[in-house]
């Protein structure tokens, strides 16, 4: 299961601490606090019963492939990326949802980008000036849910890096677009600016990536 636990700023008092997570395996990535002093968690689950709330973009674990991560935890029946948002005590999880396709989700499970920073559970979460969020992570899914305005529909690989946005009460998907070539992709982090501007970093084997004109290595 995944522990979040807060601290007060001298570390010597334990504010709150509380498990998350299912019956199977579940391992969180990134979390970053909205201006409420709301936390939001990004994870990865491989549990069918993670707790998700009543309003939620999404209620039901699509799940995957059987993935041991990093030689030792068992993904059994797959993984999905979740996003949990605790309110500002930690006592009420005000909401909580699934994202993820039919195949593996939330897991950077390339043999090639595996290492060093870009270690097999990388991914970011982070919030702009309005409290929505956006996730930077990778999919193994052909089927992950994209958006029609996104900016590639489609996975062209086998593994692709993701980024999308959420409302901040985690009900609506505003934006989703995988983001690779035709060979393996992944996404690790991500930046918003003031003006909402999105910077992210990633890792990619594909000689197709897109770039841009004038690009500084094209």
């Amino acid at each position: 299961d995944m522990v979040i636990t807060k601290f007060d700023s001298t570390g010597s008092n334990l504010l709150y601490s509380t498990f998350l997570g299912g019956s199977g395996v579940d391992v969180p990535h990134s979390l970053v606090c909205n201006s409420f002093d709301e936390l939001i968690v990004l994870g990865t689950t491989g549990s069918s019963n993670f707790p998700t709330t009543a309003s939620a973009y999404d209620n039901t674990f699509a799940g995957g492939t059987s993935y041991i991560l990093t030689s030792v935890i068992n993904y059994m029946n797959g993984s999905d990326i979740t996003l949990t948002k605790f309110s500002q005590d930690g006592t009420i999880m005000e909401s909580s949802t699934f994202v993820g396709g039919s195949g593996n989700d939330g897991l950077n499970s390339s043999s090639v980008l595996r290492h060093n920073y870009a270690d097999e559970v990388r991914g970011e979460v982070m919030i702009d000036e309005n409290d929505d969020i956006y996730v930077a992570s990778s999919t193994n899914s052909m089927d992950f849910p994209v958006t029609g305005n996104a900016l590639q529909q489609n996975n062209h690989g086998n593994q692709e890096g993701v980024v999308f946005k959420m409302s901040a009460s985690l009900k609506d998907m505003i934006w989703s677009t995988y983001l690779g070539g035709s060979n393996d992709d992944a996404v690790y982090n991500i930046s918003v600016n003031e003006k909402s501007g999105i910077y992210f970093g990633g890792g990619t084997t594909s000689n197709d990536f897109p770039v841009t004109m004038g690009a500084h290595q094209s």
